[in-house]
């Protein structure tokens, strides 16, 4: 694997994954946060990077790593981004979205809220795995698609060109 791709693989992860944690604060809508960086924050990512062409699915190992690595880091920054808003405006303004995440963050030891960060992130870069898995057999699947039709387009303008 090349450094550079997984380099920009994280930071891409991490940007996407500070934007939902900051976003989940918001009531109803941190339900929904919390399902796209479960599950959509490989896809998301890997798709971006290889429309901009810097990466390019090639094997079932590679789309399975990359979205562990996406789902992973994504999630350090969703939880840490959520953590320290909920804390911060708890402490500001005296707010909370979620009362009982906002006590526990505030009443446990930061190893603690540390070690759970981490053992959902693993989680995490489980299911963005199979995303990621999901992602490369529907990418070749749109691609082989449009190979055949393109390839039936050219049969048929040589069968016309044949005809005049």
């Amino acid at each position: 694997m090349d450094k550079f791709l997984v380099k920009d693989l994280i930071i891409y992860s991490l940007i996407f994954g500070l934007f939902f944690g900051v976003l989940s604060i918001v009531p109803y809508i941190g339900v929904f946060m919390l399902i796209s960086i479960l599950l959509f924050c490989a896809p998301v990512v890997m798709i971006y990077m290889i429309m901009a062409g810097k990466l390019d699915l090639t094997t079932i190992k590679d789309s399975i790593i990359w979205g562990a690595i996406c789902g992973f880091s994504g999630n350090i920054t969703f939880a840490t981004g959520a953590s320290i808003v909920l804390v911060l405006l708890k402490i500001g303004f005296d707010y909370s979205s979620n009362y009982l995440l906002t006590t526990m963050i505030m009443n446990s030891p930061i190893w603690l809220t540390l070690v759970c960060i981490i053992f959902l992130s693993t989680l995490v870069a489980t299911t963005n795995a199979f995303s990621g898995f999901i992602t490369y057999y529907i990418l070749n699947f749109v691609r082989d698609s449009y190979e055949r039709k393109q390839l039936l387009n050219k049969e048929k303008n040589s069968f016309r060109n044949y005809m005049e």
